[in-house]
């Protein structure tokens, strides 16, 4: 059995924040806790790595297309921030590496694959985010998202379905990995994530 099929466990237990002691979320889903597949990974493969690659909390591979999900229950500062991108690289170049093969026979080992079948799914502390306020990689995403829905004729339908920036916009600079690592990206509260679980992972 591939180390990624050995590995599981609930949504709830890989969004435990040991930090605080809580979890993030409740579901029951089966997924593959990615933190541990990294620490397999560094060491059977790479034991002398100094440092150590860091990894998103949770993989799923559910229909046609899978899951990176990573929970940060703490504040987002602009160096957070930048390890979420750190994480980001490092699992999928650990993943690409594996050599693991998708329910429908395809190889999982390339960016090819992921912008085609693999979506990322940031979850985050609505609280701690109002606090620490918008990190810098958060702003410039959200000038990039404004330019490209104000440059088209559907400008006005947009204004009227969009509410709060922290809301509806992919936070945190990661619209960037949007049809270039991902299919698709997306930023959720604690609440719109659980609220959504079923629809989400279909």
């Amino acid at each position: 059995m591939h180390i990624i099929d050995e590995v599981q466990s609930t949504l709830e237990e890989a969004s435990y924040d040991v930090d605080n002691g809580t979890y993030m979320v409740h579901s029951k889903l089966t997924v593959c806790p990615f933190d541990k597949v990294k620490e397999w990974y560094v060491r059977e493969k790479i034991p002398y790595a100094n440092p150590n690659p860091k990894s998103n909390d949770a993989l799923y591979f559910g229909g046609r297309e899978s899951y990176f999900i990573e929970f940060k229950n703490g504040k987002i500062t602009n160096a957070i921030n930048y390890e979420i991108n750190k994480k980001i690289y490092d699992s999928l170049f650990i993943l690409f590496d594996l050599e693991y093969v998708d329910r429908y026979g395809n190889p999982v080992n390339s960016i090819s694959y992921t912008r085609r079948n693999m979506n990322y799914v940031l979850v985050y502390n609505e609280e701690n985010y109002i606090q620490a306020g918008q990190t810098a990689q958060t702003k410039d995403g959200i000038k990039r998202q404004q330019a490209v829905s104000e440059s088209g004729h559907r400008t006005a339908l947009y204004k009227t379905v969009r509410k709060l920036a922290k809301e509806d916009f992919v936070l945190f600079g990661l619209d960037q990995f949007r049809n270039y690592l991902f299919r698709n990206v997306f930023t959720y509260t604690q609440k719109e994530f659980e609220q959504n679980i079923a629809k989400i992972f279909t």
